[in-house]
């Protein structure tokens, strides 16, 4: 309990979960309503935000790592644009964020195929019915469909925010918690105590508190959203 790096960690965590669920599944729902209009290419385009599920995190992860240390300052480089003269591994800030973009853009390519079923069994004439009571798109959004694909963002959330919680291989392949251990995640915490320092004991204690955090935050989101779906 007097672990200093644990409860940065822990809050690292937390801060990246927050961040990285909102963005993920709202990136997800936007992209989602988007395909499910007439466009000629939307299922090319669904199979490409599919895609970067399907590449493995360590894998994801050293691809990025390219990008944002040789991409990017190319880019830079040529443009002038200083967003790609950033050192985005490089200090707590750009490798959080450097973190999160990578997350969100591996995540939310899942999260629309949940949300495109959802939207998809919404029943057409309940949507005209609220647009002939003179239903706007902002009302039409929080009054109609969020309450009939709550279902949907049930999974969602839980599922994004245990994958955000767990976050490990991203973190090991991108910063490995660096610099220092700024942007270290309490998976990756348990993982250099007990595999790099050689303390099992410590490193045992530790993944036990993190198994019951992550615990109490799913169960505690699922019983909230299930109790708004059951009101809806």
């Amino acid at each position: 309990m007097n672990d200093d790096k644990f409860w940065e960690s822990l809050l690292f965590t937390l801060r990246f979960t927050v961040v990285s669920v909102v963005a993920a599944n709202a990136l997800a729902l936007l992209l989602a309503f988007l395909l499910m209009t007439t466009l000629k290419t939307k299922k090319v385009l669904r199979t490409i935000f599919f895609m970067p599920n399907v590449i493995g995190g360590i894998l994801l992860g050293y691809i990025w790592q390219f990008i944002f240390t040789k991409g990017f300052a190319t880019i830079g480089e040529i443009t002038g644009i200083s967003f790609f003269q950033l050192p985005w591994l490089g200090t707590p800030g750009t490798g959080f964020w450097g973190l999160v973009i990578v997350f969100v853009w591996q995540t939310a390519g899942y999260m629309m195929v949940i949300y495109i079923a959802a939207l998809a069994g919404i029943p057409k004439d309940l949507i005209e019915a609220a647009r002939i009571d003179g239903a706007r798109a902002p009302q039409l959004f929080r009054s109609v469909y969020v309450p009939l694909i709550m279902p949907a963002i049930t999974i969602c959330l839980f599922l994004t925010t245990s994958n955000a919680f767990k976050m490990f291989d991203l973190n090991l392949s991108l910063t490995k918690g660096g610099p220092g251990t700024s942007t270290q995640s309490l998976a990756y915490n348990i993982y250099a105590e007990a595999l790099i320092n050689n303390r099992y004991g410590l490193g045992t204690a530790k993944a036990l508190l993190f198994f019951v955090a992550v615990s109490l935050i799913t169960v505690t989101q699922v019983w909230v959203t299930k109790r708004k779906e059951v009101s809806a």
